[in-house]
Parts: structure tokens; C-alpha cells; sequence
């Protein structure tokens, strides 16, 4: 009796568990497809679809852009940027290139990076950065529509889909990778050629040694200084921009989001922070026509 009881109980919480699982699920595949619709509509609709693909915003000193086989030069704040552009900072300088209007990659002093491939198509959108030397701040969001987004140095490559990391090459190629927010999977490369892969978590970093790119790769805490720091403040500071602007644009839907779903100010704030950081976390069992509406948003 006490064994039925308790089996009772259980599937009762189960059957709980199930309905607010559900409950979430179609909520998330409401916003989803809400924002969708007001960001093509007030965003892409107005422009023509004719979205920058990177621009260069100059923060601070000295910085200079070499056009493929041409010289390099000083350009102007706002310079638009395209495959095969080089992009260096000089001392006490720093740069910003954004893509896709959204993603950020922040350059600190005596940087040099490449932009070697940037390719949209019906399917994919994709991202490669080669890093010579310095150190980059890179804040790649899933509402920028980049669904691959490479970084390689001299002996490294980070791949990653959404999330944010530092990389940091020194002189000889050595490179650490340190991840913020997300997760990013470090490659060490020897002669071109990959040799060991190691997911990289939040707070977590890897350290591959120019003369040590075929060892098996270890993690070490994500040592945060201070130019870390201040990128984590503007990165909190520009999604709290976003976060109200989209507030604005989804205002005359929120009524009926939280009359129709019973959802509240706190839950509606969580997927709408989860949708612009790309982070929900949906069940097992979603079906997949619902994971296709939510991978075409």
C-alpha cells in the first residue's frame, strides 16, 4: 500500500514535470518565432538585407589596415572591412572589428590579425580569423547569424558557435585561449596539421607551447586581468542595450505572451536573455521540427 502510494506520488510529479516542460518548450517556440518576425521585419526588411559584414571602429592610437598585397595605411574610423584585410594596432592602441553588426572582436595593443574568410550563404554563415600576434577579445553572438567562427594562431585553432573568449599569442606562436561565457573547442596545430582538440568551458583556459603542439592539452583556471575585466564591463554593458532595445520591439506581444502561457516578468526575462545569448537549454525529447524553427531564427 505505502509502495503505491509513493508510485502514485511519483508519476503525479512526473506528470507535473512533463506539463511545465511543455509549457516552457512552447513558450521558448512562441518567442522564438515572435522576435524572428519583428527583427526581419524592423531590421532587415528596412535595410534590404544589405547587413555589413565588418567595420573597423578605432578606439584608440594608431591603427593600420594592409589590402592584400598593398601597403599598409592609416584609415578612418568606420572603415569598412573585407576578406585578406590585415588589421594592426600600434602601442597603447586599440581597434574593434564588428560583424554582422552584432559580433565584436576587440583588438588590444600591438595586435595583428587577418580577416581570412567570411562566406554567407543560403545555409551557413562562417568566420575565420587568423591571429598572428597580441591579443583579441572575441564576443560572437548567435543573433549575428554566424554559425561557425574560427580563430587560428601559429599553433592554434578555436572554433566556436556563440560565446565569448580571449586569445593571446606571444612572439614565438605560444597561445592561451580563455573562455568567458560558452564554450570553445582548441585545436593545437603542428605544420598546419591538427593534433590534439580539448573543450574549453566558462572560466577555463588552454596554453599551447609553439614547442609543444603535439603533447595531449590541459586546463587551468581563465586567469581574468584587468583589460579581461573592462571587455567583461562593455560586453555587460552592450547586452543590456540590446536586451531593452529588443524589449522595445517585442512590447505589444509581451501581453499576450503572459496571459496566454501564465509566464512570468522573471521567466519571460530568462528566455529573452537566453535567446539573445543563444544558451537555452531545451528537452531531450524536443521534437525536431521544433529544433528547425528555432536553428532558422
Amino acid at each position: 500500500m505505502l509502495i503505491k502510494k509513493y508510485k502514485n506520488k511519483n508519476e503525479n510529479i512526473k506528470k507535473k514535470k512533463n506539463v511545465y516542460t511543455y509549457k516552457k518548450l512552447f513558450l521558448i517556440i512562441s518567442i522564438v518565432i515572435i522576435i524572428s518576425i519583428v527583427l526581419y521585419i524592423l531590421l532587415f526588411s528596412i535595410s534590404g538585407l544589405n547587413v555589413v559584414k565588418a567595420q573597423l571602429i578605432i578606439e584608440e592610437g594608431i591603427i593600420e589596415i594592409k589590402h592584400e598585397d598593398n601597403s599598409w595605411f592609416i584609415p578612418e574610423n568606420g572603415t569598412l572591412l573585407c576578406e585578406y584585410d590585415k588589421i594592426r594596432t600600434h602601442e597603447n592602441s586599440s581597434a574593434i572589428i564588428i560583424l554582422f553588426e552584432s559580433s565584436i572582436i576587440r583588438l588590444d595593443s600591438n595586435t595583428e590579425v587577418m580577416i581570412k574568410e567570411v562566406i554567407e550563404d543560403i545555409e551557413s554563415t562562417n568566420v575565420k580569423i587568423l591571429q598572428s600576434t597580441g591579443r583579441t577579445w572575441n564576443t560572437i553572438s548567435k543573433i549575428s547569424g554566424i554559425d561557425n567562427y574560427d580563430v587560428q594562431t601559429p599553433t592554434t585553432v578555436a572554433s566556436v558557435r556563440g560565446t565569448t573568449f580571449v586569445v593571446k599569442v606571444e612572439s614565438n606562436g605560444s597561445t592561451e585561449v580563455g573562455v568567458n561565457h560558452g564554450l570553445v573547442n582548441v585545436s593545437s596545430l603542428k605544420n598546419g596539421i591538427i593534433k590534439n582538440t580539448i573543450s574549453v568551458e566558462e572560466n577555463e583556459s588552454v596554453t599551447i607551447f609553439f614547442d609543444k603542439t603535439d603533447q595531449p592539452l590541459d586546463k587551468k583556471p581563465f586567469l581574468k586581468d584587468d583589460w579581461v575585466q573592462s571587455n567583461i564591463d562593455k560586453d555587460n554593458k552592450d547586452f543590456l542595450e540590446i536586451k531593452k532595445d529588443l524589449y522595445n520591439r517585442l512590447e505589444p506581444y509581451i501581453p499576450e505572451l503572459k496571459e496566454k502561457y501564465n509566464v512570468t516578468d522573471e521567466e519571460l526575462d530568462i528566455l529573452i536573455e537566453g535567446y539573445i545569448r543563444g544558451d537555452f537549454e531545451l528537452p531531450d525529447n524536443t521534437p525536431d521540427w521544433i529544433l528547425d524553427i528555432i536553428e532558422l531564427s
